[in-house]
């Protein structure tokens, strides 16, 4: 056979099994599937507080220093079962006597919805100030369009928490509730909302009625 009739047929081959090739049809990838993301025990845990809250209520009683304050726990993270839990509920009081909101250092709280803008462990504010612990609300308006200003949630105890030996530092008793408008609880209760911090989400808003 002829060197020229061997290219050939070796050429004729080669294509024809270069052409089986390229005509088989080719498999279809399949996308992968990704395997279920296995969430962590703390991803679990943050899921499950995801649209959970808390907030305070304070409700006015008829005597402006035996008053009530709540901690409230709303449990939404299921918006078709929605539950709320009093947590907590504390003695506490506005004011010193008189139920004029409008009435500077003097009257208890407005009605109305206050956003809680900070808390303090160790507020120093002086002896004519807020010490201890603290919660700010910040400036609020009466039904006259007038001001209050400088509304803390607080006690009577030393920046540190601790009693101090003399006012506005010791709690004496009852007289102790009465306030420039604050609301105020005795150290004891004060310290146990404070605790519950470390357990539910802290509350943004303040709610009085």
């Amino acid at each position: 056979m002829s060197t020229r009739k061997t290219r050939f047929l070796l050429y004729a081959a080669v294509a024809a099994l270069s052409g089986g090739l390229l005509g088989m049809p080719q498999a279809q990838a399949k996308p992968a599937t990704p395997a279920a993301a296995v969430p962590s025990s703390t991803r679990v845990a943050a899921q499950a507080m995801a649209g959970n809250y808390t907030y305070l209520d304070f409700k006015k009683g008829s005597n402006p220093q035996n008053s009530r304050l709540r901690l409230v726990f709303v449990q939404a993270s299921n918006p078709d079962h929605i539950h709320s839990y009093t947590v907590g509920s504390w003695r506490a009081g506005s004011g010193n006597g008189s139920k004029n909101t409008c009435a500077s250092n003097a009257g208890w709280l407005p009605d109305g919805t206050y956003p809680v803008k900070a808390f303090y462990e160790h507020h120093n504010g002086g002896p004519h100030g807020v010490n201890g612990i603290a919660w700010y609300l910040g400036d609020h308006k009466c039904h006259s369009g007038r001001w209050r200003t400088d509304l803390f949630i607080h006690s009577e105890m030393l920046p540190s928490g601790k009693p101090g030996s003399s006012e506005p530092y010791r709690w004496d008793g009852d007289s102790d509730y009465k306030s420039n408008g604050c609301i105020k609880l005795k150290p004891s209760d004060i310290r146990a909302l404070r605790n519950l911090r470390a357990n539910y989400p802290k509350p943004t808003k303040l709610y009085v009625h």
